[in-house]
């Protein structure tokens, strides 16, 4: 009865359209899930949908995004017991993926044909988890929009003899004068992305000494394990990104196909690639990828940062802008923010990028635990455990990832509240 009441409330405004062939038949029972291969009808052809491979390719294209090019640095944190780390996050992220795309199939079948993160949190538990699912995600969106600015300052650097603060606030005035354009014309610069990734990753592993590394870790440091974790998952977990893929993919189908495949590529990619790149430059390798390439081949890497970065920033940035611009009425419903509006915005992440342009692992590692564990682990097993009603062994999964998101984000405040409540005797180690 709670999906029949959301539902209704969700396609209220398509049900006045004409265009709207939404089914009244809503099922009375609480349902176990809806069959994978269900047919849906969509609103558009099926000529203007993605296949499978062609949303593996979207799906792995998000996964290789900025924060990837840290995760050699981990390596150096916790030797060859990186490679665990990165198969277990991406299983995690596989699975709980495949619970989310359940859920969203179960709502759609139930009456609710573009499903949000919000209708999930809402359908699952209630309408102020909803409204806090809704915050969550502003505040990934907020540090996905601080880690372009960190790298886009990188590259700035790296292209021009400047300071890295002076970078930084270059990188914030050149996103605040992009935002002039649409969306639109970023979405073509996003074409070059998946080159850009291959290029700046060929350049690390060609650039670095011509000796093998010989100082690797075999052994992993334990103090170094859920920190590293943290940060691997905040680069692998993009959950909320599953949710316009299905809108635009043919299937149910097509959309498990392009999680099945998406995530062992990017797992794949990432061993590979920060294997090699810890053989070669051992405990030198910094998580600043730009930072370890040298010479002419550096400024050559900066062009590519500049042109992955630039694919994202603005579109990343610009949904805060109209958020906090609607609640205060100062933009009309269906524009998009322009430079005025921006401004505050980014001047705001081009702050925090200052501040932890310095802390990059710290930063990815908070992040990894609150925000990303929320969204990855908390959200679609709890979704999935209240929606679709699993039994056996996939009961047990969802509850044990529903406790692990749990714990990842309230650990950084816990852990923060125990040091203070146990002071040690040199302030330093605090």
């Amino acid at each position: 009865r709670t999906v029949q009441a959301h539902a209704r409330g969700a396609n209220a405004r398509l049900e006045a359209t004409p265009s709207s062939n939404i089914d009244d038949g809503v099922r009375k029972n609480h349902f176990p899930g809806t069959p994978l291969n269900a047919k849906i009808v969509p609103l558009v052809s099926d000529a203007k949908l993605m296949t499978g491979i062609e949303a593996t390719f979207a799906m792995v294209s998000f996964l290789m995004n900025v924060a990837q090019f840290t995760l050699p640095f981990c390596f150096v944190r916790v030797g060859w017991f990186a490679v665990f780390l990165m198969v277990l996050a991406g299983w995690l992220c596989m699975h709980t993926a495949l619970m989310l795309q359940e859920a969203l199939v179960a709502l759609t079948k139930e009456g609710i044909r573009f499903p949000e993160y919000s209708d999930l949190a809402a359908v699952a538990v209630g309408p102020v988890f909803a409204a806090w699912a809704q915050l969550v995600a502003l505040a990934e969106l907020a540090a996905y929009g601080s880690n372009c600015t960190i790298n886009l300052g990188y590259a700035l650097a790296a292209m021009f003899p400047i300071s890295q603060n002076t970078a930084i606030g270059a990188a914030c005035a050149l996103c605040v004068a992009l935002s002039a354009f649409s969306d639109r014309l970023f979405a073509y610069v996003g074409l070059l992305s998946s080159v850009a990734t291959v290029v700046i990753l060929g350049l690390l592993l060609c650039g670095g000494p011509d000796s093998w590394a010989t100082d690797m870790l075999y052994l992993p440091d334990p103090d170094y394990i859920p920190s590293t974790f943290a940060l691997i998952f905040f680069a692998v977990g993009t959950h909320p990104l599953i949710v316009g893929v299905m809108h635009t993919t043919r299937s149910p189908t097509d959309l498990r196909v392009s999680i099945l495949g998406a995530w062992p590529i990017a797992t794949t990619v990432s061993v590979l690639c920060g294997g090699m790149a810890y053989r070669i430059y051992g405990s030198a390798l910094q998580p600043d990828i730009m930072a370890n390439i040298e010479g002419e081949l550096r400024r050559i890497a900066g062009v590519w940062m500049a042109i992955k970065v630039l694919g994202n920033a603005v579109p990343l940035a610009r949904p805060l802008a109209n958020a906090y611009a609607r609640s205060l009425r100062w933009l009309p419903p269906g524009h998009s923010a322009g430079p005025l509006l921006m401004t505050p915005v980014m001047v705001l992440l081009a702050a925090v990028a200052i501040f932890f342009a310095d802390r990059l692992e710290a930063f990815y590692s908070v992040a990894g635990c609150t925000i990303t564990s929320f969204n990855v682990l908390l959200i679609p097993t709890i979704a999935y455990l209240s929606i679709c009603k699993p039994r056996g062994i996939s009961h047990y999964c969802a509850v044990g990832y529903a406790i692990l998101g749990a714990v990842l984000s309230v650990s950084p405040v816990a852990y923060l509240l125990w040091q203070l409540a146990c002071p040690q005797e040199d302030p330093s180690d605090l």
